[in-house]
């Protein structure tokens, strides 16, 4: 954005010399200018779209009567760039034929494109899951890519709503014209079979950021639900986080052991991201990140997006309740892969109530006060999971998070830095470090 700005010389200002003398009028039009000055950008203008109101009329009308905050929670939120870190929908594209332009209903369907309009999500990282018994090797890969052709046939299907996105400015570019953007996410490093040359090929083929590790340590990285076996990274996953660093691709430490984190942070030259988990301290579960994690995750730029998965965030999950889940588990650096089925167990045992979607906002309230409100997001892991809270059943139900928000005192600068702004800080930051370890050629005289 730019501007002019009229310089005036002296005698613009005070006219001319005494007894109409023209003296030193000479400086004086050499001081008047036009200077083309670079305006400062505004912060809130490339997290923000203008986007329509899309919430059934009749529906607005009766939260606006119930509380006129409401207001304007709606109107920061579909004016605000949302986007959420992790979405599970192409495993359902690729194994049941779910065709993302219909709108579905049910329990375990969270995310369609006509739900997407009406929630106000306008980008998703949609995961590309590659499931931890498809081994490490070629099948693995095989089957990364049989999703990505699925899911970009799909998006090439209906142009009209949705477009492909591997950068910030293509988000942004989308989502001023009214339509969604789909960003893809490996799911799984072992995926890339140990593969540098595999991981460039996804790269090139629209991949943006690679979750290191499943539930399972692979021949690089320690998982948080296996025991570990390199203590973390290995040499091999430290050359591959420089590799993802090269390429503009995003490390994303979600399911990795606490030392894969440690030991990411260590190398990563770009800022890193938690596509999906919360805050241990409220949920001690082992796929969330303590306090210190926290403030690492903070002085390295990067951004937790909040996980909506009952177990990860439910409050009746208390300290002592988790220690019988671990006690049950034979101890929290044994095979966890079943801890689901645990929890739940002793849920039932207890009469423990679901999770609420208060219960997901003192999450995310959490880590903005740790970390800051920079490096905190949204990472729902819709169609990935079995249990979400109360009230936060589906995409379409985002705009409430926006309201709990607003209730509690955030700023409408805040939400538009938490529903996306700090998200695609992240991506244009791993672009330009990129760009500075893949220097232009310059030419000579």
């Amino acid at each position: 954005m730019k501007y002019l700005r009229l310089v005036l010389g002296l005698t613009a200002i005070l006219g001319t010399g005494a007894c109409g003398s023209q003296e030193g009028s000479a400086q004086g039009q050499a001081a008047d200018t036009l200077e083309v000055v670079e305006a400062a950008p505004d912060p809130i203008e490339g997290m923000t779209d203008g986007g329509a109101m899309l919430m059934p009329e009749a529906r607005r009308r009766v939260l606006v009567r119930q509380d006129s905050l409401w207001a304007e929670a709606l109107r920061i939120h579909y004016n605000a760039i949302v986007l959420d870190g992790h979405v599970d929908t192409p495993s359902l594209m690729l194994d049941d034929g779910y065709q993302l332009g219909e709108r579905h209903r049910g329990p375990s369907k969270h995310l369609d494109l006509p739900r997407m309009f009406e929630g106000g999500l306008d980008g998703a990282f949609f995961s590309i899951y590659v499931a931890h018994y498809f081994g490490e090797g070629a099948g693995a890969t095989a089957r990364a890519r049989a999703m990505m052709k699925t899911l970009k046939n799909q998006v090439a299907a209906l142009s009209d709503s949705v477009g492909m996105a591997t950068t910030a400015e293509e988000v942004r570019r989308l989502a001023k014209a009214g339509k969604k953007a789909v960003l893809m996410g490996l799911e799984g490093g072992h995926a890339l079979a140990g593969s540098p040359e595999v991981l460039a090929e996804l790269r090139a083929e629209g991949i943006r950021y690679v979750t290191l590790t499943h539930v399972n340590t692979n021949s690089w990285a320690d998982a948080s639900q296996s025991a570990p076996r390199w203590n973390g990274l290995n040499d091999l996953g430290r050359r591959l986080v420089r590799e993802m660093n090269r390429l503009g691709v995003l490390v994303d430490l979600s399911h990795v052991s606490d030392s894969t984190f440690y030991d990411a942070l260590a190398v990563s030259r770009a800022p890193v991201i938690l596509s999906h988990s919360s805050a241990r301290d409220l949920t001690d579960n082992v796929r969330n990140v303590d306090d210190a994690m926290l403030r690492a995750l903070a002085e390295n730029g990067g951004v937790i997006m909040i996980n909506f998965f009952d177990p990860l965030v439910n409050s009746h999950l208390t300290a002592d309740v988790m220690a019988e889940v671990y006690r049950r588990n034979g101890g929290r650096t044994r095979n966890l892969r079943t801890i689901w089925d645990t929890i739940y167990a002793v849920k039932r045992a207890h009469g423990l109530p679901g999770a609420a979607l208060t219960d997901v906002v003192d999450h995310l309230d959490h880590a903005v006060k740790v970390a800051g409100i920079d490096h905190v997001g949204l990472g729902s892991d819709f169609d990935g999971v079995f249990d979400l809270p109360a009230g936060l059943h589906d995409v379409t139900r985002l705009p409430w998070i926006t309201y709990e928000l607003l209730k509690r005192g955030y700023t409408e600068a805040d939400l538009y830095k938490l529903l996306g702004g700090n998200t695609l800080r992240v991506l244009e930051e791993a672009e330009r470090v990129a760009a500075e370890m893949n220097p232009s050629p310059t030419g000579g005289a």
